[in-house]
């Protein structure tokens, strides 16, 4: 039998786990790790759900299965934590000891049955606590080893418990937190009155529902809180705000706690004891008619109030003694009914009787009291009132109209009324006499004549009866004077020359005498004369005799004239008079003006201050008082004391206000008579911040600067203040930095006002390094503070550091090129700041062109190769750096005679770049020579030797075209400087080298491949570097002799290129940069072509240098 060793490991295992389970018991009772790595759930089966009640009792069971896994060791029963990860043991039960134990949340209260027949074990568990809600495994261990281990046998067996509760407290408080018992009646509360009660309800499971209702309805506008514990228990809370109204009387407030742990809600109910108004007032029973001194009882009922209503009475006129009478109180439901009856006897003079309600709420809310009133109505004839003054005397003048009046009461009101003159019945139809009201009670009598003086009567009746005939009034007609007003002097009169002035009121014809004169000023009275005292109110009339007199000396004046002394400007205006007789006052006279003439007034008082922008405009008003006579129109206006020229209106209108302005400015009127005192009003300029001088939106410092200022200036009234930023972030005063502010007065010549100067100082001696170019580059504000005219404003720098160029770069920094094609640009690059500016030198040492990049506008020639220098230069200093230009050219030649020692010398002479070359002599069109060294530069014309000779120059860039000189007899040449011996000897020479060198020459041709086939081998040193022909010569001069000797000791002289073969140009090769302070390796080339031909004198210094140092790239 094969077994695996998944199935030996689990046997291993769960061997182990059974010795643990079968040992002394050691383990602790209430905590243990689960075994879900070796039981696993039974997915196939879905948990148990149980739901129960706490306090009562409940069973979990767990099947046992005797028939698949055999008998069974124990069963152990475990509480989920935290998703299966850790259990707390329970309860276990061992079946062959028959050991149970209950342990943790459930010891005490757990016990087990075993039913044998079902194979099913149940745990009973009494009484069921709200910490038991959870989930619940069975693990059963099972005793015959090869069955123990099959998978079904160590699936677990979960049941999930939930726990219900009734919630533990439910309590009804008011807003003071006082504790309401059920049914408990609040109160007692008014209309209008806020009560706030609150239901709360604690624990159980699950957090109950807390609702208020008023009777049937649910109240909404509760405010509610809810609580949830991590267990699912909390509480719950309910407050309610309720504005006591009628509605709320005899009902009550519930609060209804609903949850699932109780099968009904849990109801707490409050009533509220609510006191009311009465709602209405009613009066009955009213007669329409009561004769007078009969009797009438009228009663009051207030009805629906709580407490009852009490009712008082009024009447108008008010009788004495109207009280409450016969008062009852009914109660109907919550509310009462109260009904007060009053009797009272009827008179004429009762026109009103009213009632009034109230209760003890409209009292302590002091609101208005019901009421209720009724007119009377009592019958009675009618009574005529004329008062107890008197038979009143009228004087009336002639054609003049009277009205008279018989006042009268009576009830009923239509009346007939009847008018007497003298006793005699008046006739209504007369055409002088008109009836103004129906009832006659109001006559008019026109176009009086004397024949309408008598006395008037007037009798009124009704359908009660009629009153006695009374005397109304005496009637007197008689003409009134006319007068005449007359002035002295006539003339306009000035108030500062003090006259008098004469009035006189004179009567026309027929009157002649006045009895008294009211004197008029405007239409408004002045004087009545004569003043006679009245003796009942002056206490001396009659006592002192002196007293006396004087007294009746005004009386007894002549009223028609009156003097105005020292007249001034209250006398000035319109006078008139009205002239008096016995028939009483006449028609006023004709008015005369009196003409007062008085400078303007000023209006003073203290000067009103004005607020103005600057920049603003405004009129000034001269504020006078009174405007003088004649009315002034001119005025001298003053400024803080100095009279504004050009202004002499009553208004002065100042544009553009600026710090000028800023004064007490005063207008002083005047007319033709004299001039006022003045009125003044103050300006007070004031003007947002403004930037008067600001930061230039650039600004530095040179690096080597030890202190740094900027500087801001605003222009504010109010003043503000001025700080510092950095970077957005505020600077303030210390050792870094050092802040100076100054307050300069307002400056009348440059119209600023007050304003704000700041300096910011940067102590660059405390900054750790000084001045860093990149670190304390910032910018930098100046911002000003508000004031109550305008917001802040500010002006802000770039600050940068100033530096001399360093690290300048060209690129590229070698360029070889061949004569009449275009090189790439050079570019040239430095840091510094201000920015550098560039220009570029040529070898000459001139200024050849500015800007960063050296730009070659047509093909280059050779006088333009050499070395050219950048120069990078700003305010604070320049550094330079050098590039080198190689032009490659075909060499040039011409040939010179030179005669050493009686000896005819042919030197080529090379123009050429690189300049190390291959030199080839011809004699014809014969190659006679071919070499690189310094001495194949000259050729020996040895005696006999006649004919054309030509030298052709080979290098990097090509051959170079030949030159040619016909020699036809040497010897003659140096007749002159030798003897002939010399001469003989010299061409003898000759002769023999070049009969030795041709016969080498066809000897040597014969065992090459070819005449002249001479392998030229191109070397191109790796450095490229310019070396001087003094350090080769010898070396060159070795290798070509060794090349020259072939086999048999025959040289060979190689032969040049095809002048159009092509020539291989070495690449541009970049070079190092000269260190700074090291001198740069001089060119061999001169002039640039683009920038100006170089000079006879500079062609001549650079044949020398072609000749004497040739370029790294030569030919071997």
């Amino acid at each position: 039998m094969r077994i695996s060793i998944y199935t030996v490991s689990r046997i291993f295992l769960g061997t182990l786990w059974l010795m643990g389970e079968l040992g002394d018991g050691r383990k602790s009772p209430y905590k243990e790790k689960s075994r879900r790595g070796m039981y696993d759930l039974d997915t196939s089966r879905l948990p148990i759900n149980i739901t129960a009640m706490a306090g009562v009792g409940i069973s979990l069971t767990c099947r046992v299965q005797v028939l698949e896994c055999g008998n069974f060791h124990s069963v152990v029963w475990y509480k989920e934590n935290n998703r299966y990860q850790f259990s707390d043991r329970v309860y276990v039960y061992r079946h062959h000891s028959g050991v149970s134990k209950a342990e943790g949340s459930w010891m005490g209260r757990a016990s087990h049955i075993y039913e044998t027949d079902t194979f099913l074990m149940k745990v009973l568990v009494s009484p069921l606590l709200l910490n038991d809600q959870g989930s619940y495994r069975c693990e059963i261990t099972y005793e015959e080893p090869g069955r123990w281990f099959k998978d079904r046998c160590l699936t677990g067996q979960v049941s999930h418990l939930a726990v219900l509760g009734k919630p533990d407290q439910v309590l009804v408080t008011l807003e003071n937190s006082t504790i309401v018992n059920n049914n408990t009646l609040l109160g007692p509360y008014q209309i209008g009155d806020r009560v706030v009660v609150k239901c709360s309800a604690r624990g159980g499971r699950p957090v109950p529902q807390v609702t208020w209702y008023n009777g049937t309805e649910m109240i909404t506008n509760s405010w509610d809180r809810r609580v949830e514990h991590e267990n699912g228990t909390g509480s719950a809370k309910s407050e309610i705000s309720v504005t006591v109204s009628r509605y709320d009387l005899g009902k009550g407030l519930q609060c209804r706690i609903n949850s699932s742990a109780v099968p009904i809600p849990v109801v707490r109910s409050v009533y509220l004891d609510v006191e009311v108004p009465p709602v209405n007032l009613r009066m009955e029973p009213l007669k329409e008619f009561v004769d007078e001194g009969g009797k009438i009882s009228v009663s009051c009922t207030a009805t629906q109030s709580r407490p009852a209503a009490y009712i008082y009475w009024n009447s108008d006129p008010l009788i004495p003694g109207l009280e409450r009478d016969n008062e009852t109180v009914i109660k109907t439901n919550l509310t009462f009914t109260t009904t007060s009856t009053v009797t009272v006897e009827a008179s004429r003079e009762l026109a009103s009787i009213s009632c009034f309600a109230s209760n003890k709420v409209l009292d302590d809310k002091k609101m208005s009291h019901l009421s209720a009133a009724a007119n009377l109505n009592v019958k009675f004839s009618p009574e005529i009132l004329i008062g107890s003054v008197g038979l009143k005397k009228v004087y009336k003048v002639v054609d003049d109209t009277l009205t008279l009046n018989c006042p009268f009461k009576a009830n009923p009101k239509q009346v007939t009324v009847s008018w007497y003159r003298n006793n005699n019945l008046l006739s209504l139809t007369d055409l002088s006499v008109r009836s103004i009201l129906p009832d006659n009670s109001k006559i008019e009598i026109k176009n009086m004549r004397r024949k309408n003086s008598g006395v008037y009567s007037c009798m009124v009746g009704n359908i009660v009866g009629n009153s006695d005939i009374v005397d109304i009034l005496e009637l007197l007609v008689e003409d009134v004077p006319s007068v005449q007003l007359t002035l002295n002097p006539t003339t306009p009169i000035s108030e500062g020359l003090k006259e008098n002035v004469t009035l006189k009121c004179a009567p026309l014809p027929p009157d002649t005498k006045l009895m008294s004169v009211k004197w008029f000023l405007d239409g408004a009275l002045l004087k009545q004369l004569p003043d006679c005292p009245d003796e009942r109110l002056d206490p001396l009339q009659g006592q002192d005799t002196r007293y006396t007199q004087i007294q009746q000396d005004i009386c007894d004046m002549d009223p028609t004239k009156i003097i105005l002394e020292n007249v001034g400007r209250n006398f000035h205006g319109n006078y008139s008079c009205q002239g008096k007789n016995r028939a009483g006052w006449g028609s006023i006279s004709n008015t005369e003006r009196l003409r007062i003439y008085y400078a303007p007034v000023s209006l003073q008082r203290e000067a009103p201050t004005i607020t103005l922008k600057k920049g603003d405009n405004i009129t000034i008003s001269c504020l006078l008082k009174n405007p003088g006579n004649p009315k002034a129109e001119a005025a001298i206006w003053l400024r803080g004391g100095v009279r504004v020229k050009g202004e002499s209106g009553l208004n002065l209108t100042l544009k553009d206000v600026g710090v000028i302005d800023d004064e007490n400015f005063t207008c002083i009127p005047f007319n033709k008579v004299g001039k006022g005192l003045g009125s003044s009003v103050l300006l007070s300029i004031v003007t947002p911040p403004r930037i008067l001088k600001g930061l230039s939106s650039l600004s530095g410092a040179p690096v080597a600067r030890s202190q740094v200022e900027l500087f801001c200036s605003v222009e504010c009234s109010p003043l503000c203040t001025i700080d510092w930023l950095i970077n957005g972030t505020r600077i303030f005063n210390g050792t870094k930095y050092i802040l100076k502010e100054k307050v300069k007065l307002p400056d009348y010549t440059s119209n600023i006002l007050s304003q704000v100067e700041s300096r910011l100082i940067m102590n660059v001696t405390a900054w750790e390094g000084g001045l860093v170019p990149d670190r304390d580059t910032a910018n930098y504000t100046c911002l000003s503070s508000n004031n109550t005219v305008g917001s802040r404003v500010f002006s802000s720098t770039l600050f940068r550091v100033h530096f001399p160029p360093r690290s300048i770069q060209i690129s590229p920094r070698l360029q070889t090129v061949k004569e009449n094609l275009r090189p790439r640009d050079f570019r040239c690059g430095a840091k510094g700041y201000p920015p550098a500016k560039y220009f570029w030198q040529f070898e000459n040492g001139t200024r050849t062109r500015s800007g960063e990049t050296l730009r070659f506008k047509s093909p280059v020639r050779r006088t333009d190769g050499g070395s050219y220098t950048c120069t990078a230069f700003n305010s604070l200093g320049n550094v330079q750096e050098s590039v080198r230009l190689n032009v490659v050219y075909k060499p040039e030649c011409y040939i010179d005679k030179e005669i050493r020692e009686s000896i005819l010398y042919l030197r080529c002479m090379v123009d050429a770049f690189p300049p190390n070359v291959t030199y080839y002599w011809y004699q014809g069109e014969t190659l006679i020579s071919s070499a690189i060294f310094s001495s194949a530069t000259q050729f020996e014309i040895s005696k006999g030797i006649v004919g054309e000779f030509s030298c052709q120059a080979l290098n990097l860039a090509g051959l170079g075209p030949r030159c040619t000189i016909q020699i036809n007899d040497p010897s003659s040449l140096l007749i002159e400087e030798q003897d002939f011996t010399l001469i003989t000897f010299g061409a003898i020479f000759v002769s023999i080298f070049v009969l030795s060198l041709i016969l080498s020459v066809i000897f040597c041709r014969k065992k090459s491949d070819g005449k002249y086939d001479i392998t030229v081998i191109h070397e191109v040193q790796d450095d490229l570097t310019i070396r001087t022909r003094e350090e080769k010569t010898s070396a060159l001069e070795n290798k070509t002799l060794n090349q020259m000797k072939s086999s048999n000791g025959c040289s060979a002289i190689p032969a040049p290129p095809p002048e159009d073969e092509p020539v291989i140009t070495p690449p541009a090769v970049h070079t190092p940069s000269t260190a700074a302070g090291e001198k740069a390796e001089p060119a061999p080339t001169a002039g640039v072509s683009n920038f100006g031909r170089a000079s006879t004198k500079q062609r001549r210094r650079s044949r020398k240098m072609l000749n004497r140092a040739p370029t790294e790239l030569w030919l071997v």
